[in-house]
């Protein structure tokens, strides 16, 4: 057998968990490999996504802003300023994932989806965790009321003054929300 791997649990955490890969491929010699999953059956589930991440705009004072979240991270023990996501519950649709997490992050509505990316990948030297990009229009004002006891998150609705000077300063800044924020930076508009 020219390729294989073979899988060992190495934790058992409610949210993620570790994972062993003793794997062999083309002429290499076989190696282990330790991965962080979210899955049952990491690699064979891999074109599943775990989550959603929410790029919306919303209309603020009659200019349209970009929702922003500015989340304290454990990991980094710092915030990072990036895009309202959440994990898509089983059986849950993504629609379904996105007006709940959206509510839950951020106290908007969802008023429209414009797009929904197939998986996007995270981190994939570490983790087979991806979620689905979702460009979409939003309404209300933000608020914490529906944050649960363990989210330490600020809603931020940025122009592209606000976009850019997030940009230029040594914030903390969500690989998935850089480069759109970059984009919008450049272009001088925010469009989904």
């Amino acid at each position: 057998m020219d390729e294989f791997y073979k899988l060992k649990k190495l934790t058992d955490c409610p949210w993620a968990n570790l994972f062993e890969v003793r794997l062999k491929r083309k002429a290499q010699s076989e190696r282990s490999w330790i991965m962080c999953s979210r899955k049952n059956k990491p690699i064979e589930e891999a074109g599943t996504a775990d989550a959603v991440v929410i790029v919306a705009t919303v209309e603020n004072a009659g200019e349209k802003k970009l929702v922003l979240t500015k989340e304290f991270r454990v990991p980094i023990w710092d915030f990072e300023y990036g895009f309202p996501a959440g994990l898509i519950d089983d059986g849950e649709e993504i629609e379904d994932t996105v007006r709940r997490e959206l509510k839950e992050e951020t106290g908007l509505e969802l008023v429209k989806i414009n797009h929904i990316s197939h998986p996007v990948y995270s981190s994939a030297g570490l983790t087979d965790e991806s979620c689905h990009m979702v460009l979409a229009e939003a309404k209300g004002q933000p608020s914490n009321k529906w944050l649960d006891g363990t989210e330490d998150i600020e809603v931020l609705l940025l122009d592209v003054e606000g976009i850019r000077d997030l940009l230029a300063s040594n914030k903390k800044i969500a690989a998935k929300a850089w480069g759109l924020l970059y984009h919008y930076a450049k272009t001088g508009r925010i469009e989904n």
